[in-house]
Parts: structure tokens; C-alpha cells; sequence
């Protein structure tokens, strides 16, 4: 099983097709073989379906509604599709069980395939999407972050701007990986990825199949990535839209204890599924494998993959570097390095302006201190080195007297008896200096 695909997205994009269509004929005046189509259906599901039980009782139910003549009337095959869905849900739900009307698939599944063109176009139409890699830099306190949005098929094609991704963060001192808009892809990406990020040759997920009864076991191995060993600690974040060959990545860094997960519950997608034509127009998406963790002896489906620390899917970078920081913190040798990294945590907190922050606050910072003038302008505070000559930043809060110059200093307003009397400026290497305010701007 080469691919995950989200089924529930092509199912539900068919079915608008599908209506569109026969929205646009005169009338759909169709005859369909009930018995048949139901016995078709049954016969897939005994044959492909990972779950045998399941497909027994669905069977038996899908009979039964037969004899009861609960589709006689249904003409419409959409409508049909529809009835039946909610009859096999009835009696099991199954994400990505499902089934739909597309008269056009068994024609397209007839037409003579150029293999190599269509796979040249594929390839083509990835590589100018970068592989789905959107993302690759070095933030604050030498993070490494790499965000991708999905796990190509295309590995040799793809293994020069995965390498060169992972090449630009190996002097980092943790690794922060972004699959929060990644929604899936090939589960031997998933093995090559994993490579660049283990000791030693680890294993991941197994897929059984049912069909074959067989189990590929997927191990990763920095021997296949020119041993690049990148082993510091390792934070993966997810949301619900983290599905599928993304999860299968999460599960199993996660279950090794070699990456710690921040962010939303995932999807919770672990079947490989593939659509099979059951005739008279009618597929049946079947889940034809599943997932196995040989640490958990389960997989995700259906209850996606839990975070170690849950938070909004927007909160998940900052969780993950407070983290990271509060980490190297533990180990800190010197006072300097703890200022250093308290710096970086106060940094997480700076927000947009709000209430919380009056324009009489505002003003009453506006002033010289030495070579520095603070000013307001439109209720936001920015500052001017060199009195106009220089450099102007905006100062973005971190709290009403504490606020973030650019990306590399802070400020924050001291005051006597009510009254601002200096600016204390920190940079992030840990240097401090403090300014007397020398005039007042009104």
C-alpha cells in the first residue's frame, strides 16, 4: 500500500460531482439492479475489508433492508448511495468506509493509461510545490523548524530538498516539525523522513494487509540518508487536519519516545483505503489495511494521535519552543545563559496591542533616553534610535511596561513613584543596559 489518500474529501467532492451531473441532465430515469448492487457491495466488503466481522454484520443488515424493500422507491443513484451509507453506519461507523456514485470511474479505469507521462506530470507539478515543503529556518534560541505539508510519494525525486532541509538544522539544538496543515501521503516517505532523525535503525508502523494477509514492517535507517544522526530533542505539532501518513510520522516518533507532540488531537485516520467499483456506477471506498504500532499493538484510527501537551493548534509553536527553552533552562551552567533564556521566554509572550494597554500608559514612555526617543503614533509605540537617524522600531507588549523590539531586543519602563525614570534594554545574548529618560515629548 503505496499511499494514504483522504477518502472523506474525495468522497464527499464525488458525491457534489456526481450531483452536479445529474443535476444537469433532463432526468435521471435509471433502473438499478438493487439485489445486485447490495450483493456487490457485500462481496467487496468480505473481500477487502480489514475488519471481517464488520463487514459480516453490515452484510446481514444491507440483506435485511433488502427484503424489507427499503430502496424500491429510490431512483435517484445519488440518493441511494446516500441511504445506504447511513444503513452501513447504522450498524458501523467507519471514517473512511464509504460509499458514492460516479458513473464516470470504471470508464476512466478503461481508457489506456500513459504511465509515463502521467507520472512525469505528477512529479513536475511536486517539484515546482517544493515536495510540500513550505518552510525551513532557524528560530530564536537555534531551533530548527521544518514545516511540510505533505509526505510525497516521489522519494528519490524529493531526497535532494529533503536533505538540503535537514542540512540547514543540524547545528540547531532542537527540532520543531510543523505537520498541522499536513493531511498525508506515502508511508515509505514516512520511513525515509524518520531516517534522517534516529540514532539507529528504529522501527515504526507495520501495515497489515487483509487482502494478502501479509505485514510490511517500515524501518527507519540513517544508513539511507548518509547517516545524518540529527538526534537533539525532537517536537512534532499537530492539528485536526494532521492526517493520515502524518500521523502515522507523529505515532510512531511519539511511541519510540523520540519526539515529544504539541498541539491538537490529530484527524484519526490509520486505514489505507482504496476504492473499488461495485458496478452500475456505485464505488465503495474500503478501508483494504490498517496500521499497526508494534510498541502499542494499536494504531490511531478514530481516535487520532494525543498530544503530550494539548493546546489550540494556534498556540502550538509557542508551547513548543516555552518548552524547548524551559528544557535548556534545567541545564543552564551560568547566571548569563539563564538570562539568556529567560529573555527568549518573555519573547513568547509578546501579543498585538489590546485594552489592557491605555494611550495615558503610552504617552508617558514618550521621551529621550539618551540617544533613544520613544514615541506614540496611531495608540502604538515605537522607538528611534539616534534621535531620527537612525533605526525606527515598533514595540509590540509583552506586558503594559515590557515590550519587544523587532526580534532581537526588549524593552521595559522603569519607574519612581509613578513616574518613568529609565528604559532597561536586553538583548537575547543576555547584554542589559539601562537609560536614563533625559526629556520628556508631550
Amino acid at each position: 500500500m503505496k499511499r494514504y489518500t483522504l477518502r472523506l474529501i474525495n468522497t464527499v467532492l464525488s458525491s457534489i460531482l456526481s450531483f452536479l451531473v445529474l443535476k444537469a441532465q433532463p432526468e435521471n430515469k435509471q433502473t438499478i439492479a438493487i439485489e445486485s448492487l447490495i450483493d456487490s457491495i457485500n462481496n467487496a466488503l468480505f473481500r477487502n475489508y480489514i475488519f471481517p466481522d464488520k463487514s459480516k454484520a453490515i452484510a446481514e443488515y444491507l440483506k435485511s433492508r433488502v427484503r424489507q424493500k427499503a430502496y424500491r422507491s429510490i431512483t435517484d443513484p445519488v440518493k441511494l448511495a446516500i441511504t445506504i451509507q447511513q444503513d452501513i453506519n447504522s450498524i458501523h461507523r467507519d471514517r473512511h468506509l464509504s460509499i458514492y456514485y460516479d458513473p464516470r470511474f470504471e470508464t476512466d479505469l478503461r481508457k489506456p493509461r500513459k504511465e509515463p507521462i502521467i507520472d512525469t506530470t505528477i512529479v513536475q507539478r511536486e517539484r515546482l510545490g517544493n515536495f510540500s515543503f513550505t518552510q525551513v529556518q532557524i528560530l530564536n534560541g537555534n531551533i530548527g523548524y521544518i514545516e511540510f505539508t505533505s509526505f510525497s510519494n516521489f522519494i528519490k525525486e524529493a531526497k535532494p530538498t529533503i536533505t538540503a532541509a535537514f542540512h540547514f538544522i543540524s547545528n540547531t539544538e532542537a527540532i520543531i516539525i510543523d505537520l498541522r496543515k499536513n493531511g498525508g501521503g506515502s508511508p515509505w516517505m514516512v520511513k525515509h523522513i524518520g531516517s534522517y532523525l534516529v540514532k539507529k535503525r528504529t522501527r515504526l508502523n507495520d501495515i497489515y494487509e487483509r487482502k494478502s494477509d501479509k505485514t510490511v514492517q517500515f524501518w527507519a535507517d540513517p544508513l539511507e540518508v548518509d547517516s545524518m544522526n540529527l538526534t537533539m530533542p525532537l517536537y512534532i505539532l499537530t492539528s485536526r487536519e494532521t492526517f493520515s501518513a502524518a500521523e502515522d510520522f507523529a505515532y510512531a516518533m511519539q511511541a519510540n519516545k523520540r519526539a515529544v507532540v504539541v498541539g491538537d488531537t490529530t484527524g484519526g485516520g490509520a486505514h489505507p483505503t482504496g476504492p473499488v467499483p461495485v458496478g452500475q456506477g456505485f464505488i465503495i471506498d474500503i478501508p483494504l489495511a490498517r496500521s499497526i504500532n508494534y510498541i502499542t499493538q494499536t494504531d490511531w484510527e478514530g481516535t487520532g494521535v494525543l498530544p503530550d501537551y494539548v493546546c489550540h493548534r494556534d498556540d502550538a509553536l509557542k508551547k513548543a519552543q516555552e518548552l524547548i527553552y524551559k528544557e535548556k533552562l534545567k541545564h543552564a551552567k551560568s547566571d548569563h545563559e539563564k538570562q539568556g533564556i529567560d529573555w527568549l521566554l518573555q519573547s513568547l509572550r509578546v501579543h498585538e496591542y489590546d485594552n489592557t494597554i491605555d494611550r495615558a500608559m503610552l504617552k508617558s514612555y514618550q521621551g529621550d533616553y539618551d540617544r533613544f526617543t520613544v514615541f506614540v503614533k496611531e495608540n502604538k509605540l515605537y522607538i528611534d534610535d539616534l534621535n531620527g537617524k537612525g533605526r525606527k522600531f515598533l514595540l509590540r507588549p509583552i506586558t503594559p511596561s515590557h515590550y519587544l523590539g523587532s526580534d532581537w531586543f526588549q524593552i521595559e519602563f522603569l519607574s519612581v513613584d509613578g513616574k518613568v525614570t529609565q528604559m532597561k534594554m536586553s538583548g537575547k545574548p543576555g547584554w542589559i543596559n539601562v537609560h536614563e529618560k533625559t526629556n520628556t515629548v508631550k
